[in-house]
């Protein structure tokens, strides 16, 4: 765990372990294939998490669809044709199990555009279940 930004495939921590994020970067899509923003797998800890897309679309005849996935289940998907301007996705919330992997990709069935994701978290860990006396 690291309090250092970085973008690409992999979850950081704060230093202090209560929030997590993971920035995908500026990525340009391809017409009709899926590209990964993110792919990370969770610990034992879960996340009460944000995700927002961003695109610049405008007047491209553009079709992109952001997809999430817990293993390899699609959980969420959001979807934007043409905009007037370059924008950011109202936000995705999410709860994201221990021991989860996450996938998050864009596909652009008509053009290619430039894309990122953002994803920010507040960390929680499970309950401790059992008896405190051992």
């Amino acid at each position: 765990m690291s309090g250092d930004t970085v973008s690409g495939n992999a979850l950081q921590f704060t230093n202090d372990n209560k929030h997590a994020y993971a920035y995908s970067g500026v990525i340009t899509t391809v017409v009709s294939t899926d590209v990964k923003l993110m792919e990370f797998e969770t610990n034992s800890e879960y996340h009460v998490a944000k995700l927002q897309f961003w695109y610049d679309a405008i007047g491209s005849g553009s079709n992109i669809e952001f997809k999430v996935s817990f293993n390899n289940i699609k959980v969420a998907c959001y979807h934007v044709t043409d905009s007037i301007d370059a924008e950011w996705s109202s936000p995705i919330r999410l709860i994201i199990p221990p021991s989860t992997v996450v996938l998050i990709e864009a596909k652009n069935a008509a053009g290619t555009e430039p894309v990122l994701s953002t994803l920010t978290t507040k960390v929680g860990m499970p309950q401790r279940v059992g008896n405190l006396d051992e």
